[in-house]
């Protein structure tokens, strides 16, 4: 006969003595991770390994500690390494669309940035009134007096032969340039040889004349071209002569002056662009004289500023970048577009390119979550490939520069990167099964469970992580009640009386609920009356679907009875899930027997209703009815079970041993209690197993026979293997104390069936018969009945 449970064996209360002080007042706050050695112990290989691979896949569920456990190893390794060099993108001199890339030490990247542009704008505003000085223009007339004096010779020479012959100079613009040209003089004015000759036909000229003027025009343009030639050559010697001392002028100067910025900077890896900056500089002073940008508004000195895409200056130790957002340009950077006045164009130069979070945890630590890195468009290939390779490119996604063709491609950077990603079990489980690069990139899971033993020490752990949360938010403190209910929350959650949760975030939030309780009712100390009201105020939040239903049952929609007594109907319990709210609800499950072959029906799968761990519990029950009745010849019936006012989906195999229940009440035609409500999975050698939610699904009965009125014999059935999952509502608890509710653990259907009917369920004697008068026997009866019945059938 089985044994109700007792009031002991539905709740686990903390022991006094495991509590360790008398409020978290005088509890030491918890610094650290508790109740996730395997997981911590992963972290800590997985970051103190540097070799290739040897990234972290951090799993668990939201509220474990998961992040709270990489800061606080991240820190301390932060801090013991040195700070990585600061990345500066520059003007590449040699091939302007592909940008160099500079590292300079931590810091010197700013200061290199600032004392070259300190230095280009005092040149950009010294050189200007340098070469207009007294000074320099009379060093530049001697150094070009001697060829400006020839130029001007020969020129003045040319024009006094050219007005002797009755020509004159004049300048002419042919489209944008403007040249020299022989015109004749006719009346004080000059006339084109075309126009000369017209006149000449027309008689207005003679003939004579304009053959003489037309001679000596050929003669004259020929040896202007000789003069041009060489009022040109003077003049680029001018030009290189005026350049030259320009240059000897500034050299020196700018000597001393990058001399300074080396020193400045305190780098010596800089020398060789500073060099590069001085050559080119040398080579367009006239960029220093147009500060203000030439005609098209692009600035002449952009070539020469510095990009500093990650400054390391701030930084103590190895940078901790947390990326919360990982999309492509977020994480890997990108190079920003400068649109063209037409709307239609674009540009971009060195000083557009940005860097990523990748680049910026460049010598350190990457954190980002796996689901976004994997479902942001082109992330994780690009991921990947950075993490295999050591290598991270910087790569425009804008589409201007699709249409274009004018991406620019800037130098690679070598990477020394520890990324550690966070995600659930199902994602690194799905990734490491299709994704061979993964299984190269991310050698160490980190997986933090979502409970813990429950031990002495573990609660002592746990209120210590409570006490730090009520220090850090200036919570009011809880006393040994309070922490003791605390910690029951803490088993309840983890669905396990010999088990703490976890999911610390969770606890956390009652306790913030308890606090507010606790103050607004002015109280000194949290005790075990706000904790509790704390559950009950957050359950009233999200019962409204629960509640919903519990009065259609009430009203009569919904059909599910309490008390009395019925042939192949049962009590089943199903767990409903909402992901922030789970509970219980009875549902009416029959069974119907007739005439057949086909054996036992599931009209939930018929109707594509059923889930295949539900069939699967289906054709279990159909294997431990055939071992009972089918040993020596098939079974004779088609037996059909349904959920009743079902119309969603159904599946696990919890039902299973209710519906064996409803199976058997029909064939023997023996009426089933209906004050009882029923769960648990079978086996095919008719043990009950184990199912989830046991607590939800006691309790949700329970709530429709308190809202009927309890009657005294009203309970639930579950698997004996479920008691220690038991962490009940004090509510339940009493009413078993009292006994208007009962609890049954269940071994076998045989324990149960004799419990729903009442009547024994039968053994087989030596002769393999099972008693007429039991369960069993009057099943084996029926089926041998409608055997016949079905022979007979044939014969007619």
């Amino acid at each position: 006969m089985v044994q109700e449970l007792a009031p002991s064996q539905l709740r686990w209360f903390c022991p006094p003595e495991w509590i360790p002080a008398d409020s978290t007042a005088k509890l030491e706050p918890s610094e650290g991770i508790i109740g996730q050695a395997r997981a911590v112990r992963a972290l800590e290989l997985g970051l103190a390994i540097d070799s290739l691979g040897f990234n972290v896949f951090v799993t668990g569920l939201v509220g474990t500690g998961r992040m709270t456990a990489i800061e606080l190893h991240l820190r301390p390794l932060a801090d013991l390494g040195p700070e990585p060099d600061d990345l500066l993108y520059v003007y590449n001199f040699a091939s302007p669309e592909q940008p160099r890339l500079l590292r300079l030490g931590a810091g010197r990247g700013v200061a290199l940035r600032d004392v070259l542009g300190r230095l280009l704008r005092e040149l950009s505003q010294t050189l200007p009134g340098l070469f207009s000085s007294d000074d320099f223009q009379k060093h530049l007339e001697i150094a070009i007096g001697d060829l400006k004096a020839n130029q001007q010779a020969l020129i003045k020479g040319f024009e006094e032969k050219v007005r002797a012959a009755g020509f004159t100079l004049v300048q002419v613009q042919v489209g944008s340039v403007t040249r020299p040209e022989i015109l004749p003089v006719l009346e004080d004015r000059p006339v084109t040889m075309e126009k000369l000759g017209l006149l000449a036909e027309e008689g207005k000229v003679d003939k004579a004349r304009f053959a003489e003027l037309e001679a000596a025009h050929a003669r004259l343009s020929e040896e202007l071209g000789r003069v041009f030639h060489e009022v040109m050559t003077r003049r680029d010697e001018m030009m290189a002569r005026a350049e030259a001392l320009r240059r000897a002028t500034l050299e020196p100067m700018l000597e001393a002056a990058f001399g300074d910025m080396a020193k400045a900077v305190g780098d010596p890896r800089v020398e060789p662009y500073l060099a590069e900056v001085q050559r080119d500089l040398m080579d367009h002073l006239d960029a220093l004289s147009q500060p203000d940008g030439g005609e098209d508004g692009a600035d002449p000195l952009m070539r020469y500023q510095v990009n500093v895409v990650v400054d390391n200056g701030p930084t103590r130790g190895r940078p901790v970048v947390i990326e919360t957002e990982p999309s492509y340009a977020n994480l890997f950077g990108t190079v920003e577009a400068r649109v063209g006045r037409d709307l239609q164009s674009s540009t971009s130069d060195h000083t557009r390119i940005r860097a990523g979070s990748l680049l910026r945890a460049n010598g350190g630590f990457l954190v980002l979550n796996a689901f976004d890195a994997v479902s942001e468009a082109g992330v994780w290939p690009a991921l990947k490939r950075a993490l295999r390779y050591r290598r991270a490119v910087i790569r425009p996604r804008d589409v201007l520069f699709a249409i274009t063709g004018q991406a620019l491609q800037p130098e690679a950077v070598d990477l020394d990167v520890k990324v550690v990603m966070v995600g659930d079990r199902a994602l690194f489980d799905l990734l490491h099964e299709l994704d061979e690069d993964f299984r190269k990139i991310f050698k160490v899971l980190a997986d933090f469970d979502s409970e813990m033993p429950r031990g002495q020490g573990q609660v002592g752990e746990f209120l210590a992580l409570m006490a730090k949360i009520v220090r850090d938010e200036k919570l009011p403190h809880l006393n040994r009640e309070g922490m003791a209910a605390l910690v029951e929350e803490g088993v309840r959650l983890a669905r396990n009386r010999g088990r703490l949760s976890a999911r610390f975030s969770d606890v956390a939030d009652i306790l913030r609920e308890a606090a507010y309780l606790g103050r607004s009712q002015k109280r000194r100390h949290v005790g075990r009356a706000q904790v509790r009201a704390a559950v009950e105020s957050r359950r009233e939040r999200f019962s409204l679907p629960e509640e919903k239903l519990t009065d259609f049952m009430l009203e009569g929609v919904l059909h599910v009875r309490t008390e009395g007594s019925a042939v192949g109907q049962i009590n089943g319990l199903a767990v409903y899930d909402l992901g922030y709210h789970a509970f219980g609800l009875p549902g009416r499950v029959t069974a119907r027997v007739a005439l057949g072959r086909e054996g036992v029906v599931n009209i939930e799968r018929e109707a594509r209703l059923s889930g295949p761990t539900h069939d699967k519990g289906v054709l279990i029950l159909a294997g431990f009815l055939g071992g009972l009745f089918a040993a020596e010849k098939p079974l004779s019936m088609n037996a059909t079970i349904a959920f009743e006012q079902s119309y969603g989906g159904i599946d696990g195999d919890s039902a299973s041993s209710t519906e064996v229940y409803a199976i058997l009440s029909a064939l023997a035609e023996l009426p089933l209690r209906q004050d009882l409500a029923v769960t648990g999975s079978v086996d095919q050698g008719g043990r009950v197993q184990a199912i989830g939610g046991v607590n939800e699904k006691v309790e949700g009965f329970f709530e429709l026979c308190a809202r009927r009125g309890l009657s005294g014999t009203q309970g639930v059935m579950i698997p004996i293997d479920n008691v220690a999952d038991l962490q009940l509502e004090p509510r339940v608890v009493d009413a078993v104390a009292a006994g208007t509710f009962h609890i049954y653990p269940i071994t076998t259907i045989a324990e149960g069936i004799e419990l729903l009917t009442g009547v024994s369920a039968g053994e087989r004697d030596r002769s393999g018969r099972y008693d007429r008068e039991s369960v069993l026997g009057r099943c084996a009866q029926r089926l041998d009945d409608m055997a016949e019945q079905l022979r007979r059938f044939a014969r007619s």
